[in-house]
């Protein structure tokens, strides 16, 4: 009995960044094509040997499981405890002679850091290397995450004769949708990898808001059409309609194209740059703010092997970004690069170093299950305020930032204030002390004990505030009026003291 095209073929459910799970519908037509693309873009013959170890419930494993046996070739089958283990997966491949291997770029990165470790440890250089030779392997496919461009710079100095492709593509496409194609030069001159150009039978669309095209170069919401695009979410119309949309490019009747949520450019070349995800842009005081971008220039510092940002809610009632990186990095050292590159509202409160990212048993790295850090303990050891007005400033921090107490040698921004809230502490200075405390004071003197100081100066030499009424509006003026070079010199001089 024959099944035709858009018989479901499987269902595959995947929480995508939202964590409820989702019951991806995939169509026979939609696999076939899928299948036939990696047969074609990685010439698959009968002397393949592919690897599947990737979960059943993982899309890769389709294509890892049948995609050899059509041209004859052989698919050998690896359990968890081989496929999760960065050092005996490439030795069992090597083993097996494997000629085709698909991994994330998390289990990429733990297996060259764990061959660098025992390199350095037998003080042996790469010549006689604890990485297998590999002698069949031909190419390493990486999918499931953004492939960072030192990781293909690593493989390539131990491996230059074995190409990466980096595949990408929504379970709700039948898999990958695009593969880009790298060579030992390839990368060299890029800060991201592209994700590479379509597979056969497929549409792309990189659409503004409004759903129009955008030009090369230009930031949008990759949308994909064609064969591969499944027939939505089991039993689930609302959220199908909400993603998978008429597509008004297609000449086909009833033709759908899915919304991926991932933010990507044409480059001029024609390969597609993935740039992040639509739900992993937060506004941070009014700013929109791509984590994504964070994240890339997290990477980009000396000693930060990955990393990944999160915003978490502050004790002030305000949204903080945190920062989570392996590596040698001291944390503290990175946030302050970040201060020096970055806008304020892009800089995390704090960076948390970890010995490696949690993973899924996907491989990916698990955002949910990284530590949520403690945003008041970046402080100095407590002295207790002395003076009456020390007390007062004191409880004024304190009310703004949220935080239980406050010593003498803490510092407002360091504590997690922000040029918004420090316009909340000044009105309430000028207030609560009756007197006109200039807003560039708390920049260039954010702890409490000279800033204390400061208002009694003022208190004392009768620096009265007349008009109590002044609020957040005016006292926002006060930083529009200071030039840029003065906003980015207080804010990179208030981070810096952190």
């Amino acid at each position: 009995m024959r099944g035709a095209g858009d018989d479901l073929a499987y269902v595959i459910y995947t929480s995508g960044s939202t964590g409820r799970p989702k019951g991806a519908m995939v169509h026979r037509a939609g696999m076939n094509n899928h299948l036939q693309a990696k047969v074609d873009d990685l010439t698959l013959t009968d002397s393949d040997v592919l690897v599947q170890n990737a979960a059943l419930t993982f899309d890769i494993s389709v294509w890892q499981m049948v995609a050899a046996l059509m041209e004859g070739g052989r698919t050998t089958v690896y359990g968890d405890d081989t496929a999760l283990d960065p050092i005996g997966l490439f030795t069992r491949a090597h083993h097996d002679g494997a000629t085709i291997l698909e991994v994330v770029p998390s289990l990429l990165r733990a297996t060259l850091d764990a061959w660098d470790t025992l390199d350095n440890a037998a003080r042996t250089p790469h010549t006689t290397t604890a990485a297998p030779a590999l002698p069949h392997l031909r190419t390493l496919v990486v999918t499931g995450e953004t492939l960072p461009p030192d990781l293909c710079t690593r493989w390539f100095t131990r491996y230059p004769h074995i190409d990466i492709i980096n595949a990408y593509g929504p379970t709700e496409c039948s898999d990958d949708v695009t593969h880009a194609h790298l060579t030992v030069g390839s990368p060299g001159s890029r800060t991201r990898v592209p994700i590479g150009r379509v597979v056969r039978n497929t549409r792309l669309y990189v659409l503004d808001p409004s759903l129009r095209p955008v030009p090369v170069g230009a930031r949008g919401e990759l949308f994909v059409g064609g064969t591969g695009v499944g027939r939505g979410y089991l039993d689930d119309p609302a959220k199908t309609a909400a993603v998978f949309v008429p597509d008004p490019f297609s000449t086909t009747q009833g033709a759908r194209m899915y919304a991926t949520g991932d933010v990507v450019r044409y480059l001029p070349d024609g390969e597609l740059e993935f740039l992040g995800r639509r739900d992993h842009q937060v506004k941070i005081r009014g700013q929109r703010i791509e984590l994504g971008e964070i994240e890339h220039t997290l990477r980009e510092q000396p000693g930060v092997t990955d990393a990944v940002v999160l915003d978490r809610p502050h004790p002030s009632g305000t949204t903080a970004l945190v920062g989570y990186v392996t590596g040698t990095a001291q944390p503290e050292q990175a946030r302050a690069a970040l201060a020096r590159t970055l806008p304020e509202a892009m800089v995390p409160s704090v960076v948390v170093s970890l010995d490696a990212m949690p993973i899924t048993p996907n491989g990916k790295i698990d955002r949910a299950a990284l530590p949520a850090p403690d945003l008041t303990t970046r402080r100095a050891p407590h002295r207790e305020p002395r003076t009456l007005d020390e007390r007062l400033l004191a409880e004024l921090f304190a009310e703004v930032l949220g935080v239980e107490r406050v010593g003498l040698d803490d510092d407002f921004f360091a504590l997690g204030g922000h040029s918004l809230l420090a316009t909340q502490l000044i009105a309430r200075i000028r207030s609560d002390f009756d007197v006109q405390l200039p807003l560039r004071t708390l920049f260039e003197t954010p702890v409490l004990e000279p800033l204390a100081a400061e208002i009694t100066t003022l208190v004392a030499a009768g620096a009265r505030d007349g008009d109590h009424s002044v609020g957040v509006e005016e006292l926002l003026a006060e930083i529009e009026h200071l030039s840029d070079e003065e906003t980015d010199a207080l804010l990179s001089d208030s981070s810096g003291r952190l």
